[in-house]
């Protein structure tokens, strides 16, 4: 079986450590390299949880520290914990200054592979946008890009009309969109469609893993999900690049708001257009799929 080559850009983040989970899980995919940006927390704790979260159930898969936007990240520790993972204290690894930055990592890990490789982003797109500009010619290596990010009408849930990802990063976001690749998105509000019960999530967790879940889900206060629920987000990201047929795909026109309202978005369908925007099937089988893939060996 031909895996899938990947790079996972991410910003852990609560729904990231599952997403991570699956994705690492998951015998489709090869994971080539997971790279931190400034998301749900500092660019220092994001750094932190990708490595522990790679170290811990994706082995020796290479991590670099990414970026964060130009006007700097907006501050989810009101949901997601002081340092991202809920209250899970999570170790200090000492990453390294001197280590290859994330942009220069992806460039040398596309450049370097024989075959176009997909790009799995679960955060803000500083990173990819930063890759494009200085290295505009590399997108020809690029298969497409599965992106948990935007939503389908306009509506978003840092205020009223901007998802969190986009708001972030809009300018981002807006130069991968010009730059003509194809982007598979997992807008907003699938996460919450697709809600998990904590509790379902325990208890299929035993020893270690289920203290650390038991920690994390303890600091992890979502309002939109409701108390005992996470919401997947980023898993639907994942899932859609492993089990597309769980997912209805529509082909549409992206547009953001870079101005007086950053981050709004509108995925207009347009059957002539390059990207796509992914629809849940059935519900309960994709939930079902998730908390299967969660706890994949």
């Amino acid at each position: 079986m031909k895996k899938i080559p990947v790079i996972i850009d991410c910003d852990p983040g609560v729904d990231d450590l599952l997403a991570l989970k699956i994705a690492f899980g998951s015998p489709l995919l090869d994971i080539r390299l997971v790279t931190s940006v400034a998301g749900n927390v500092s660019i220092e704790n994001t750094t932190n949880n990708a490595v522990y979260l790679t170290k811990t159930f994706g082995g020796d898969i290479p991590v670099a520290k990414g970026f964060t936007a130009p006007g700097g990240f907006k501050d989810a520790s009101n949901v997601h914990g002081a340092t991202g993972l809920g209250g899970f204290s999570v170790p200090e690894l000492g990453y390294s200054s001197e280590q290859t930055d994330a942009v220069t990592a992806i460039f040398d890990e596309l450049s370097a592979s024989d075959e176009k490789v997909t790009l799995l982003t679960l955060g803000p797109l500083t990173n990819i946008a930063m890759l494009i500009r200085e290295y505009p010619g590399i997108c020809a290596k690029i298969e497409r890009i599965y992106a948990m990010i935007a939503s389908i009408d306009g509506t978003g849930n840092v205020d009223d009309n901007a998802e969190f990802n986009a708001h972030c990063d809009p300018e981002a976001l807006d130069t991968v969109i010009k730059s003509g690749m194809e982007i598979v998105f997992a807008p907003m509000h699938l996460g919450r469609e697709a809600k998990l019960p904590c509790s379902a999530i325990l208890d299929r967790g035993t020893g270690e893993l289920r203290e650390m879940l038991e920690c994390i889900f303890g600091g992890y206060k979502d309002s939109a999900a409701g108390d005992g629920f996470v919401a997947m987000y980023d898993a639907n990201a994942v899932e859609a690049l492993i089990r597309p047929e769980l997912y209805r795909f529509v082909r549409c026109r992206p547009t953001v708001n870079t101005t007086d309202s950053p981050g709004r978005t509108f995925l207009i369908p347009d059957g002539e257009g390059k990207c796509e925007y992914v629809e849940i099937r059935e519900l309960s089988m994709l939930q079902s799929a998730m908390l299967d893939d969660i706890f994949a060996d």
